[in-house]
């Protein structure tokens, strides 16, 4: 009597499934996607820096310009006067994974610019770290469970 086993199958499967996990491509790459919309959100719209206090206030000088232009008489900064810099956020690929980066070296020259005047912007915050590990676990679930 012959006996057959399907453990090499199975082995085979499993490991295919570590080389996913290892892969940048899967789970580094779903967290940097779930996170770019509440970076912009953080920046762009509540304009807080990356320990979650206000990016800086306007002077009263440069309220008054920005009141003559119809921009709004709010003293928050929230580094969103032409949209460039914000629409121009894309995933780049490193050596260890993904980030996030921006697609124009005039907008990484403005990060650093900004990065100088008012401090940690771009930097990850604990809840955007958080957010990235929960989606890393789930994503890692789902090729665990295929």
């Amino acid at each position: 009597m012959d006996i057959t086993s399907n453990i090499p199958f199975v082995v085979g499967n499993i490991l295919a499934k570590f080389r996913e996990l290892g892969n940048p491509e899967t789970v580094s790459r779903a967290a940097a996607i779930a996170v770019l919309p509440e970076l912009r959100y953080r920046i762009h719209v509540d304009g807080k820096n990356s320990s979650g206090g206000a990016i800086g206030t306007y002077s009263n000088s440069y309220l008054k310009i920005r009141e003559r232009e119809n921009r709004g008489t709010s003293t928050k900064v929230i580094i969103s006067l032409t949209r460039q810099l914000e629409n121009g956020y894309t995933l780049k690929a490193t050596e260890k994974g993904y980030t996030i980066g921006n697609t124009s070296p005039a907008n990484e020259e403005i990060i650093g610019h900004l990065t100088e005047k008012y401090g940690d912007i771009w930097q990850l915050t604990e809840r955007e770290l958080e957010m990235t590990q929960i989606v890393a676990q789930e994503t890692a679930l789902l090729i665990m469970n295929k």
